[in-house]
């Protein structure tokens, strides 16, 4: 059975229907990782241990230098993984961490068993993530993981596509899966975030930009504003004096005000990562009677 399952960057949930079938709907918040504190709390059922004999490659270990933030810290444990180790898809070698690392590259599960361990070497807690990767014709098993960040919460991140993400193709299960079930696409997901890339590799950043809307309205009333980004994705907030949208990925979101169903002002922002942006909204009413 897949499981209901909720972090910071991604959401599951499951219902069992009437006539037995499972329906799961899966979705992937368009959000900086800083930009939405998930308020969650280390799992006790998580193995903090690292294993026996493992270290922090010489390299990376002189890079994550105590005066980083966590987030850079553990962006930095993944870039290594990106430049270190490769997706090999037939191997059939042992997949723990240090076989792994041994080898230079592995399965999806290797390269996920070898992130946590890193990760935890590192001083963070970590756990893997076992389930399916939905294409419209086909699902493969996977493992992924996820890392605890201060403030943020559980963060997922798949090695093999980018850094601190994960797609509403990916299904989530309580352990391996081992018998492949069959799944129909109900509904085809959306068009995933678009994220900036570094070094030709996606990567959420942890800083998102905010962009405040401020109204001068004489004639009163409230507002909606809605904020689409060219990704697709769709925010919306009432404004009576202020609106705020808080944690947007970087990138160009268009701005649209109406009040009841005219709409008072159309804008094209570019929003670049961490900046903040205010504009003001005047609605010039002739007669407000």
């Amino acid at each position: 059975m897949p499981i209901s399952h909720s972090v910071n960057g991604f959401s599951q949930a499951v219902e069992v229907l009437e006539d037995g079938q499972i329906l799961v709907r899966v979705g992937v918040p368009a959000v900086a990782v800083g930009g939405e504190p998930g308020g969650f709390e280390p799992d006790p059922r998580v193995e903090r241990a690292v294993p026996a004999g493992f270290d922090l490659p010489v390299r990376l270990g002189s890079s994550l230098s105590p005066d980083l933030d966590a987030y850079t810290r553990a962006t930095r444990v993944l870039q290594w993984v990106e430049r270190s180790l490769a997706l090999d898809t037939s191997s059939i070698g042992d997949q723990d961490a240090i076989s792994v690392l041994r080898r230079g590259g592995g399965r999806c599960s290797g390269l996920a068993n070898a992130t946590v361990a890193l990760l935890r070497a590192a001083g963070f807690e970590a756990r893997t993530v076992s389930g399916l990767l939905v294409s419209d014709d086909r699902v493969v098993p996977h493992r992924w993981l996820e890392c605890l960040l201060p403030g943020a919460g559980w963060v997922p991140t798949d090695p093999t596509i980018g850094f601190w993400v994960v797609t509403s193709r990916h299904l989530t299960f309580a352990d391996t899966v081992t018998r492949l079930p069959v799944v129909e696409v109900v509904s085809a997901p959306g068009v995933e975030p678009s994220y900036p890339v570094i070094d030709g590799v996606p990567i959420r950043p942890d800083v998102g930009s905010e962009l405040v809307c401020r109204v001068i309205n004489p004639c009163g009333g409230r507002l909606l504003a809605i904020l689409r980004s060219e990704a697709g994705v769709e925010l919306r907030t009432m404004i009576e004096e202020e609106g705020r949208f808080s944690g947007l990925l970087p990138g160009r979101w268009r701005l649209e005000v109406r009040r009841n169903a005219e709409v008072v002002m159309r804008q094209t922002l570019d929003l670049g990562s961490g900046a903040h942006h205010s504009i003001a909204v005047r609605i010039d009413d002739e007669d407000c009677s």
